[in-house]
């Protein structure tokens, strides 16, 4: 059939009228939902306090329950303690805008600029919540990355959960602070070996892989590739054999297994991993969030595995699809969680460089854990499913208006809070800068905007009460 315009097939008329007319506006870009940095308490940073704040939690007295002997006196006791650091971190993007285009592009050119430079602020804070949520829920679990034939060493994937230690009971190890693994502060670890048993050994030391970073080379990052080094006699590892810490964060494998080479798409969601999970929250004492419930973060992916499961299909067999479940597809409130579908939740299209054949390690987005299941692209791809109890994580933020001194400032610092939407829905920007630098160049064209986000996002540790596990606010079910 053919396509005829409601123009006039006059050619006369045709050519009186404007043709492919340039409608004078940007349309927005699909744009994920911003839900992780809501899991982080906001805290404010008090000014002077330096670049670091070591902050203390509690433990517990142990109960005693045998009578006291007549007599004698009650022997003194002490509770533990332990601490965890929060260090000031600033996080910037800018860009210019030249005036002139702006004046005639199709849409206020510099009014688009602010607006997507909130969108990339919105959508750092909520990366760096979801990698720290993450860094916990994945600590002290990795694998090496080479074949060793004896020898005190192993390359591993990931340093997280390896560099530090907390020895309370040591004579010369650290009692509250999780500090740097040594001979006098070890780490104890659980090894695969080559012929498939396993050995304990301590983490005594580690080096991190190099890389270059904006221009500088860094060598001290806890979170990427690197070495440990371990005391005791030689081990024989094979790549890929796991590497598990004695503080080892709860990592739950759909399937079983100590590895992830094992998952397979077959290895599905399902309502009982949910509650393994949740078990291990109330178990652990981990209090729920101000609503009343946990939070679990995954994508839809995961969402719609679960909707496959026998039991959660058995659950909702009289509703007949009126239920809000399937209406909506959306789990809603489950086993005394709320669940969020979240597109950001780690995944090759949320990670950066995650589509490349072999993803690795990237600074510019650390999230610790794998894409695939054999760690390059040919194995089944990992989905995630995150949990978080109360203060799972914080945001400690500093108050920018104290750089602002007698001297005056140059151009407006404004904030972002409430002036953000894309495709109709509103993102959370709060506690984010935006600058404003009048044009300083000789015509007076060019205006710089730039935002400002100062601060740390930090999970607590809770190693003094219940197990070993060093986080126990945040546990992780992996699966195919």
């Amino acid at each position: 059939m053919a396509d005829w315009s409601v123009i006039s097939q006059s050619p006369q008329i045709r050519a009186l009228v404007q043709d492919n007319g340039l409608q004078r506006a940007f349309h927005d870009a699909l744009f994920p939902a911003m839900l992780f940095r809501q899991e982080a308490s906001p805290i404010f940073w008090p000014a002077n306090v330096g670049d670091n704040q070591v902050f203390t939690g509690r433990g517990l007295l142990a109960p005693d329950m045998a009578p006291m002997q007549p007599g004698l006196d009650p022997i003194p006791d002490t509770w533990t303690s332990e601490q965890w650091t929060a260090q000031a971190q600033k996080w910037v993007k800018t860009i210019d805008t030249y005036m002139p285009n702006s004046v005639v592009a199709i849409a206020n050119l510099f009014y688009s600029n602010v607006q997507q430079l909130g969108l990339a602020a919105a959508q750092t804070a909520n990366r760096l919540t979801r990698n720290k949520l993450f860094s916990a829920a994945l600590s002290g679990v990795t694998q090496s990355t080479a074949a060793t034939n004896g020898g005190n060493t192993i390359a591993v994937k990931s340093l997280n959960g390896f560099t530090r230690a907390r020895n309370p009971t040591a004579a010369l190890g650290s009692p509250v602070q999780f500090q740097t693994v040594s001979a006098n502060n070890p780490l104890p670890v659980r090894i695969m070996q080559s012929n498939g048993s396993e050995v304990t050994r301590n983490v005594t030391g580690y080096a991190s892989t190099a890389y270059t970073l904006r221009g500088q080379q860094v060598t001290n990052d806890e979170q990427g590739p690197g070495v440990l080094t371990f005391d005791g006699a030689p081990i024989t590892t094979l790549i890929r054999g796991y590497v598990i810490a004695v503080d080892a964060s709860y990592l739950w494998r759909v399937g079983g297994g100590l590895v992830n080479d094992g998952i397979t798409t077959a290895n599905r969601l399902t309502l009982a991993d949910i509650r393994a999970a949740v078990a291990r929250l109330r178990n652990m004492n981990v209090p729920t969030h101000p609503d009343g419930y946990y939070h679990c973060h995954l994508d839809p992916t995961s969402e719609s595995e679960i909707f496959a499961d026998a039991e959660f299909q058995r659950l909702n067999t009289a509703s007949l699809g009126e239920h809000f479940m399937y209406r909506q597809f959306a789990l809603g409130v489950v086993l005394g969680c709320i669940f969020f579908r979240n597109n950001e939740s780690p995944q090759p299209t949320s990670v950066l460089n995650g589509l490349i054949a072999s993803p690795v390690y990237n600074p510019n987005d650390p999230f610790v854990g794998d894409l695939y299941a054999t760690g390059i692209n040919t194995g089944a791809q990992l989905h995630y499913a995150i949990f978080t109890g109360g203060d799972a994580c914080k945001e400690y933020y500093l108050d920018m208006s104290g750089m602002i001194t007698e001297a005056g400032l140059l151009g407006k610092i404004g904030e972002y809070t409430g002036h953000l939407t894309n495709n109709g829905i509103d993102i959370m920007a709060d506690r984010i800068d935006l600058i404003l630098r009048p044009p300083l160049d000789r015509l007076g064209e060019k205006v710089a905007s730039t935002y400002r986000m100062a601060g740390d996002f930090v999970c607590r540790t809770d190693c003094a009460t219940g197990d070993a596990a060093r986080f126990k606010r945040t546990c992780a079910i992996v699966h195919g």
